[in-house]
């Protein structure tokens, strides 16, 4: 019934209670049910009385259907397409059936929530029920890792790319794996490789996007946003989001292939938020800085110091501007 009313509720208005039961062929009480457990769990509900409960415009739960339908023919072929109700990481659960069948093609894993998302560097990724965006892409490389330096950075690009074609500008990459919008955090990415590292192999790429997030999280150390709250007139219709994104990350990643991250370089400049700014490098014990001048062909950050110009490469790194608390 949760889908069927927020399919109804989909257009940004407000509905009551009894004319949405009444369509569904139940009670009012159910309907009110319904909706708080999901309003429970942190929805960006709004009921006003007299009025009823609206939702935010294009919000609606995932559909494997309408995402192959936003899609060419031939790219939703392509794809082995995975969603689920729950789990506990896209990541882990694509990891884990590789261990099983490491002979895939491409293959997507989407959730309506994950129980032990992760980030880089072990952390939490705060993933409520209905709201955001789970997904991991399977891809199979060959030549090993020393062929993928850059790739994550090019998944940033296409993720900027993509809100911006939905309408949400003032997205920017941050080195090496951030999507930033008003300074604050809207997405991440974190990539794994399974199988051999010197040969054939197969990449998970997993992707978190704010979208209907609105309510703060006590285990969320930094400041983030989310495309509801940056209030713009983008389509917060996840299905289109992920449909766009799949799309333009298979081309890009067939011209990675071919040509490595060279390429993408200026797109890097063109969406770098953090371009020319002072920043502080921290690997382990060691922290540098200088001012940020973009990345290499390689994907390597280029930190201007007081010595000369450095390239440190992405890993378990944290890159903060001088001026953060």
């Amino acid at each position: 019934m949760l889908a069927a009313l927020l399919q109804m509720m989909s257009d940004g208005q407000f509905h009551s209670g009894e004319e949405l039961g009444k369509a569904l062929g139940v009670s009012r009480a159910a309907v009110w049910k319904t909706l708080r457990r999901l309003e429970e769990g942190g929805y960006p509900l709004q009921r006003v009385r007299g009025r009823g409960y609206r939702v935010p415009a294009g919000a609606r739960l995932l559909d494997l259907d309408a995402i192959q339908g936003a899609l060419p023919a031939s790219v939703a072929a392509s794809v082995d397409w995975q969603l689920l109700d729950a789990v506990d990481s896209t990541n882990a659960e694509l990891m884990k059936q590789l261990r099983f069948d490491s002979d895939i093609g491409v293959r997507v894993c989407i959730a309506e929530q994950q129980t032990s998302g992760r980030g880089r560097r072990g952390r939490e990724w705060v993933s409520p029920y209905a709201q955001n965006i789970y997904l991991s892409i399977a891809v199979p490389f060959s030549d090993g890792a020393q062929k993928l330096e850059g790739l994550s950075l090019v998944v940033g690009l296409v993720l900027v790319e993509t809100l911006d074609a939905c309408g949400f500008k003032g997205c920017g990459v941050k080195w090496p794996n951030d999507i930033l919008l008003d300074g604050r955090k809207l997405a991440g990415i974190l990539v794994e490789i399974a199988g051999d590292l010197t040969a054939d192999c197969v990449v998970v790429i997993g992707v978190g996007i704010n979208v209907l997030m609105n309510q703060p999280a006590s285990t969320i150390e930094q400041a983030w946003t989310s495309l509801l709250l940056s209030r713009q007139a983008g389509d917060l219709n996840r299905n289109r989001l992920i449909a766009e994104f799949v799309q333009r990350l298979l081309v890009a990643i067939d011209a990675f292939r071919v040509s490595g991250f060279s390429p993408f370089v200026a797109a890097w400049d063109r969406w770098d938020v953090w371009h020319g700014l002072p920043v502080r490098v921290q690997a382990g014990n060691t922290s540098w800085s200088g001012l940020a001048m973009g990345v290499d062909d390689r994907g390597a950050l280029r930190l201007e110091t007081a010595e000369g110009e450095m390239l440190l490469h992405g890993g378990e790194v944290s890159l903060r501007l001088t001026n953060d608390s």
